[in-house]
């Protein structure tokens, strides 16, 4: 552990932390435009997030942890190799001086950039990414007849589009078509609707 918190071990470790940063800077320079990856039943997308969607039937809540984005990590690890070398090269600082150099501007850095990647790039971004809290409770019109046993459909207006999903009744009486219903409940990519009263 003295090796590492030498000053030469701690430049190496330094150089190190700034070369990754930099090179997935590159990395991510170049292959913009390959951030999906689509696997059998799987869709994974990479990007300010990780987004995963998973087959029908599988329902999960969700989870995001936006403080700890790509951008967000990449900043601190390159501006902590960045600040730990200025500390030891231009302030000649000691070892555990440069290590407080380096993560507090790592911190400061990471920080910076999540709130200016979030304010510049994602806030002026609209979405038309139809949401669970945009389906339940919203008013639809049944496009094809929904019989007491069985699957029909439904349109209705979420961000701004019409959409239709396979819907099911919740009464189990059967729907005719161009019955404006109410939306209960989303299961496994199959909307539970209830004619409007």
């Amino acid at each position: 552990m003295d090796a590492i918190l030498s000053t030469s071990g701690l430049t190496i470790v330094y150089a190190a932390l700034l070369g990754v940063g930099i090179l997935y800077a590159i990395l991510i320079l170049i292959g913009g435009g390959l951030h999906d990856l689509h696997l059998p039943g799987v869709d994974l997308h990479l990007g300010s997030h990780v987004d995963v969607h998973l087959p029908a039937g599988v329902d999960h809540p969700e989870v995001g942890v936006p403080s700890l984005s790509p951008i967000t990590i990449a900043s601190f690890v390159t501006a902590f190799g960045g600040f730990g070398l200025i500390a030891l090269g231009l302030f000649e600082a000691t070892a555990r001086w440069s290590l407080l150099w380096a993560a507090g501007g790592g911190l400061l850095v990471a920080v910076i950039a999540h709130f200016a990647f979030g304010y510049f790039l994602i806030a002026p971004q609209g979405s038309s990414e139809v949401r669970f809290k945009d389906i339940v409770g919203a008013v639809g019109e049944v496009t094809t007849s929904i019989p007491a046993d069985g699957l029909g459909e439904v349109a209705f207006v979420a961000q701004g589009g019409r959409v239709s999903y396979p819907a099911k009744t919740a009464t189990g009486q059967p729907i005719a078509r161009g019955t404006t219903v109410v939306i209960e409940q989303l299961s496994s990519g199959i909307v539970i609707v209830r004619p409007r009263a």
